[in-house]
């Protein structure tokens, strides 16, 4: 027994370094993932504190600007066509979601419709089926009762000749009976099991559902900007998102005042708009010539909208320059962020 206790001595000692092995090798890991998230930390860190350093110069470069009241006039004007194009996009995204839920639900409830319906059909074969075994059971007990009479009303002698036959077809009809309730039963339950079978969940958006969204989205884009193609305010407004306030320039204090004034015009007419009708006919019209890379895009070729039609007639030809169609592409150039509303 002693040996026996110093020959497993060395065994546990083994298990308690083996132990001890893997701690250490888990602390190492432990340590290794707190130094990965300190950097990414610090990483962080950094890139915050140069965007407060960027924001800090905007500022300081800003007030600067303010300091001139020419260079303010012209902030003012630059600072108005960023909200025009803000309050544009806003706008696009908006459209853009109000499409996709109006796409969901109806097609939640095309599938939901669609399950339904595979669902009455299933019920009704059931119940179909139901139906004649019910019948079928109905006359094995009509048949049964019959027999039994006619056994109870037999004398002795029928009894002796006829009576074993009559027996055996009245077990053979019961023992027909408890199968035919097994199967009723059976059917029963799974009539519960299928009424009971959840409606199956939208899982997304089908590809035609996101290509209209999109094209509807590219025509209402193409509506703003013939909306404000005035004064060349869509040009100006896009011009803001790639250029700094103080390498733009709008002219004299007079001129900025009119452009602030025509901004806020055609703000608000935006804002007074209803455009349902405007877009749908866009929509239409550019679905006619939309095309796709391959079978499984929901963003169309750029090259299919190169130009924005200012008229919608197509059989009547632009009798003035501002008619002519505005060359702009709302895909590439990306106008009123219009990339991020695509579904």
């Amino acid at each position: 027994m002693i040996f026996g206790f110093l020959e497993a001595r060395p065994e546990k000692k083994n298990e308690q370094l083996l132990k001890l092995y893997w701690n250490r090798a888990a602390v190492k890991r432990e340590l290794r993932d707190l130094r990965r998230e300190r950097y990414d930390l610090l990483d962080k860190l950094k890139e915050q504190e140069a965007a407060i350093a960027r924001a800090r110069e905007q500022l300081e470069g800003l007030e600067r600007l303010l300091t001139n009241p020419l260079a303010a006039a012209n902030a003012m004007v630059y600072f108005q066509l960023r909200h025009l194009w803000d309050t544009a996009a806003q706008r696009l995204e908006q459209f853009a979601n109000d499409l996709e839920i109006q796409r969901e639900k109806r097609e939640r409830r095309q599938l939901r419709d669609a399950a339904l319906a595979k669902r009455g059909r299933r019920l009704e074969a059931i119940a179909a089926k139901l139906t004649e075994l019910e019948h079928k059971a109905a006359g094995l007990e009509s048949e049964k009762r019959r027999l039994e009479q006619r056994l109870k009303r037999s004398n002795f002698l029928l009894k002796i000749l006829h009576g074993p036959k009559l027996k055996r077809r009245i077990r053979g009809l019961a023992n027909g009976q408890v199968v035919l309730a097994q199967r009723i039963d059976e059917l029963k339950d799974l009539v519960v099991k299928i009424e009971g079978e959840p409606l199956p969940e939208l899982e997304g958006l089908s590809l035609e559902s996101r290509r209209l969204i999109n094209t509807a989205v590219i025509a209402l884009a193409q509506h703003f900007v013939v909306h404000f193609a005035e004064h060349d305010l869509a040009l100006l407004a896009k011009a803001t998102t790639e250029r700094a306030v103080a390498d733009m320039k709008f002219g004299d204090r007079r001129d900025c005042d009119r452009m602030v004034e025509r901004i806020r015009e055609k703000l608000n007419e935006l804002k007074q708009q209803n455009f349902a009708e405007a877009v749908r006919r866009r929509t239409e019209a550019l679905m006619l010539d939309i095309r796709y890379r391959n079978e499984t895009d929901a963003v169309p070729i750029p090259e299919c909208v190169e130009q924005i039609p200012v008229s919608l007639e197509a059989d009547q030809p632009a009798r003035r320059a501002s008619d002519a169609p505005i060359k702009i592409n709302v895909l590439t150039d990306d106008y009123w962020d219009l990339l991020s509303a695509l579904r």
